[in-house]
């Protein structure tokens, strides 16, 4: 039985995803995972039932038998098909496979009268024999498109983990085996009846709910081990397993493994890519200077400066919307393919051990602690997107809060030559994909631009980003509030202050009810900024304090 604060646990790690989770009926949870795999369900209970399976062998239509696992299989991303020969569905590429039987092995190992870990025994007692492909993934796979209710998916990684979470210390390792499913099927059906509250439906829920706490997980203790991760209370982070250097070794490439690498679940690498999202949705500059009233050439001309030179910075004094901004721009960029974004902000304590590699401490099952180099937060970032097709964008937010020169190191030169590898510190040979994107946000009110190394303002494309007012006139046009007499205020007062690094910007005012909140914006948010500014001439804050400007900014005469 599961405990609630074991429950706890995972619903955090899913709204670590989804904020505002609150059940299965969840609008983007049900896009997202739950609506694609239901209709390979429909499409399995059309092409894959019983009685089309046994009117297929029976009229020795074995092709069409093959072409429909074939079709089904690649229905939904769960199995990982990029190198057809030698991933999930290997087994179907066979030059030496008997086709007849092993139709017939596997309508038994879907259909047999016998329990599912006993057929599932079977089928991979056949394909042992005969030495064919024989991992998790393809029979586990099949049995949970054609039994939703019954059945789960397996993939060797995150059903170790999930087994370990749920007290069962059972490695699922190598060729399927009719004890461990077992074991599996009783353990997800007893998470299935804890989450009786939150509206599951059947297995399908349950195979989603199970890979979102895995994959929300590594951010959080993506460097502990199964056991470190479980004795945390924290799902493992499966998908990305932590890339381990051997300083002692030779230079080696941090890369996506090749299928030279693949182990008994194809690779540990492609744990990353067992349920990867559907394309993104397409995201158009006209959409993008529609929501933000910015001028569509001026937000192309970005764009051509992000792209020629893989990396652009957005600077300004705060509250204008950089970060905002930057996010609409990776949505652009990442739209209608594979790619990702993702953001990281940099602090003063930020290094060169949390972004690229350092050392970290582990500690063993027998009590001894060793020293491992582990990757950073790019690397990962790159590892990722290394395994997707499409630009993926990792924005950086407050990027010069941090020592840039100690925090990136040899990437000073990557960024330069993109097309170059070089040896890390700590060891290793890495090389940014040529699909990522890098966009930082830098706040100069806190440190100016001319403090930023030379050599790394030459890698960037620096753009500026001043309060834009027709932004703030385009926002509340939709919102019936009149934002002129504001405009002339905040012209007014950004001419007093005298210096662009410190000017006020209009995000304070992006409020869909500001006529309500305006008083309280500009007494706790705008007059504490000016008594910090203008901290040794009153006489410049009293000229602005919301007695002095309330008739004005809310045109009233």
């Amino acid at each position: 039985m599961l405990t609630d604060w074991k429950i706890g646990d995972l619903i955090r790690l899913v709204r670590r995803r989804y904020p505002d989770w609150e059940d299965f009926a969840h609008a983007e949870f049900v896009a997202d995972e739950r609506a694609p795999k239901q209709a390979t369900v429909a499409k399995a209970a059309e092409l894959l039932s019983k009685a089309e399976l046994d009117r297929l062998i029976a009229a020795g239509e074995i092709d069409t038998f093959l072409e429909r696992l074939d079709k089904v299989g690649k229905a939904t991303n769960l199995l990982w098909r990029q190198v057809p020969s030698s991933g999930d569905t290997a087994v179907l590429y066979r030059p030496e496979l008997d086709k007849p039987a092993f139709c017939t092995q596997l309508r038994n190992l879907l259909y047999g009268d016998r329990p599912s870990p006993q057929r599932l025994q079977s089928f991979a007692d056949y394909l042992t024999n005969y030495n064919l492909p024989n991992r998790w993934p393809f029979p586990t796979y099949f049995l949970f498109i054609c039994h939703p209710d019954a059945e789960m998916f397996v993939k060797p990684r995150t059903a170790t983990w999930f087994l370990k979470f749920m007290g069962q210390n059972l490695p699922v390792s190598g060729a399927p085996d009719g004890h461990t499913y077992a074991t599996i099927l009783e353990q997800v059906h007893l998470l299935r009846e804890a989450l009786t509250s939150y509206g599951v439906q059947d297995m399908v829920d349950v195979q989603s709910f199970i890979w979102i706490c895995a994959r929300e997980s590594l951010e959080r203790v993506g460097q502990l081990d199964t056991k470190g991760q479980i004795e945390l209370d924290v799902p493992h982070s499966l998908p990305l397993a932590p890339l381990r250097y051997d300083v002692t070794a030779g230079p080696q490439i941090i890369k996506e493994n090749d299928s030279a690498d693949m182990d008994e679940d194809v690779t540990a690498g492609q744990e990353e890519q067992e349920q990867a999202r559907e394309p993104s949705p397409p995201y158009s500059l006209t959409q993008l200077a529609g929501e933000t009233g910015i001028a569509e050439a001026q937000l192309s001309r970005w764009v051509r400066a992000i792209e020629r030179k893989g990396q652009a910075i957005f600077y300004g004094p705060p509250g204008t919307g950089k970060t905002f901004i930057t996010e609409k721009l990776a949505r652009h960029l990442i739209g209608g393919g594979d790619g990702f974004w993702q953001v990281v902000q940099f602090h003063p304590a930020y290094a060169y051990e949390d972004f690229v590699q350092g050392i970290r401490p582990f500690t063993h099952d027998d009590g001894t602690l060793s020293y491992e180099m582990v990757p950073g937060r790019f690397l990962h970032f790159c590892a990722e997107a290394g395994r997707r097709h499409d630009t993926c964008v990792l924005i950086i937010d407050e990027i010069n809060r941090a020592n840039l020169a100690g925090v990136l190191g040899e990437l000073m030169y990557l960024l330069e030559y993109r097309d170059a590898e070089i040896p890390l510190a700590g060891g290793g040979v890495f090389r940014i994909p040529g699909n990522v994107r890098i966009i930082g946000t830098m706040n100069t009110a806190d440190r100016s631009i001319a403090l930023v190394d030379h050599a790394l303002r030459r890698r960037f494309a620096f753009i500026p980003f001043q309060p834009d007012y027709d932004m703030l006139r385009h926002y509340h046009g939709r919102t019936g509030f009149d934002p002129e007499g504001l405009i002339t205020v905040l012209k007014r007062l950004n001419n007093q202050i005298g210096d662009p690094h410190y000017e006020v910007g209009i995000t304070f005012f992006l409020h869909q009810n500001l006529a309500e909140q305006l008083e309280d914006v500009w007494r706790l948010e705008i007059e504490p900024y000016l008594e910090e500014y203008f901290f040794d001439q009153p006489d410049q804050v009293e000229a602005f304090r919301w007695e002095r400007v309330q008739k004005q900014v809310t045109n009233k005469t």
